[in-house]
């Protein structure tokens, strides 16, 4: 959608109110009950993804590549003022929520594959590992940092092999091969300031580690069973097995009440080739399917728990939809190739971007159709019409 930067004027110079006024009730006569308003965020030559919501939803922090480099920057929800947290012109990124619980510091990835913490205001760096291997190239999924939640400690993956061409990759203006790319890993817990490294898993088959939501439990990905599933551990190392797909689990996200997980279910090579949705209890039992006979991917719990947003690479209504997480219909949320979406802490709207820039996007009310996004064009109106300062 979008908006005239320049306010209408009359032929006396003084605004048109009116005009604003009429192109609401048009659009909101167009929108579909299941429709969102959406707000761009940035609009520079940069790419700019992965945005993550402080704890508090004052802030979005974000990485921004431009010119051979990467940088972590982080803006305001509402005044939307930029900082550029990096120093220098390096590799400063994070696929990964880099926030600390209490928001007051934030987890980043070197060119080294190394892990970094830092104040949100860029000061006060620390390195956290060294020689850490964290990630083993490119693609990034599944390799990272959590936070416990009392933000004590970090969970992270290690590689288990050198890729020395790691920076080379990263840096590249074009096409890498990454094939030859060693990417088994294990887990590895270390203190907040970087000590006590302690290794909970063996044998180069763990990634995609996640730190139970109010618990002590840490998920992850690991084929040890056959199939790719989803494993809890606890802090000494004792693992289970969690989810029994019959396929692989690609990707999947704590509940905000830690009690379960929402997975990406591949189906196995015999079936048809599908990838679902579906909620597992912690225990393993009682599995729900949401969605079958598409392309679902990125669930993401609302705070509450009540509903999963989530990309639809098949259906060709919309690129994000939003479900009940205990199953139902699910509605179609914006058109568009937006991905990497993250609920705000509020519960009333996600941060998205769509490889190019940042978004944020405001569902309609479920309850009052079209209430949300009466507020939202209003106010992007207003923002419109207000005079610069």
């Amino acid at each position: 959608m979008i908006f005239s930067k320049t306010p209408y004027k009359n032929d006396g110079g003084e605004v048109n109110r009116k005009l604003p006024c009429i192109l609401i009730f048009l659009l909101l006569a167009i929108v579909p009950p299941a429709a969102a308003s959406v707000v761009q965020v940035t609009n520079d030559s940069a790419i700019n993804s992965y945005p993550f919501w402080s704890p508090d939803g004052r802030h979005i922090v974000f990485t921004s590549y431009d010119d051979g480099a990467a940088v972590l920057r982080v803006i305001e929800r509402d005044r939307e003022i930029r900082e550029q947290t990096a120093t220098n012109r390096s590799w400063e990124f994070a696929p990964f929520d880099p926030w600390s619980p209490d928001g007051k510091t934030l987890l980043f990835l070197s060119a080294e594959g190394d892990l970094w913490r830092m104040n949100p205001d860029g000061t006060g760096r620390v390195r956290l590992t060294e020689e850490g291997r964290v990630i083993p190239g490119l693609p990034l999924t599944g390799y990272g940092a959590d936070w416990s939640a009392d933000g004590k400690q970090i969970v992270y993956t290690s590689c288990l092999f050198e890729n020395v061409a790691l920076p080379d990759a990263l840096t590249a203006t074009t096409a890498v091969n990454v094939s030859g790319l060693r990417k088994d890993a294990d887990i590895w817990v270390m203190d907040a300031d970087g000590a006590n490294k302690t290794r909970l898993t063996t044998g180069g088959d763990a990634w995609f580690p996640l730190w139970q939501p109010g618990g002590d439990l840490i998920a992850f990905l690991a084929t040890r069973s056959g199939n790719q599933e989803v494993w809890v551990t606890d802090r000494d190392g004792r693992a289970r097995q969690m989810t029994f797909s019959g396929g692989d689990v690609t990707e999947y996200a704590w509940s905000p009440d830690g009690d379960a997980v929402a997975c990406v279910v591949a189906s196995p090579p015999e079936e048809w080739p599908e990838s679902s949705l579906r909620v597992v209890p912690l225990d393993g039992s009682g599995a729900e399917r949401l969605t079958s006979g598409n392309w679902d991917q990125s669930p993401v719990w609302s705070p509450d728990g009540a509903r999963i947003a989530f990309r639809s690479m098949s259906r060709n209504q919309a690129a994000l939809w939003v479900m009940k997480s205990v199953g139902g219909d699910p509605e179609p949320l914006i058109p568009g190739d937006y991905m990497m979406h993250q609920w705000s802490p509020d519960g009333r709207g996600l941060a998205a971007s769509d490889g190019d820039d940042i978004y944020l996007i405001a569902p309609d009310d479920p309850v009052m159709p079209g209430f949300e996004a009466t507020r939202a064009l209003a106010a992007l109106f207003a923002l419109a019409l207000r005079p610069k300062e």
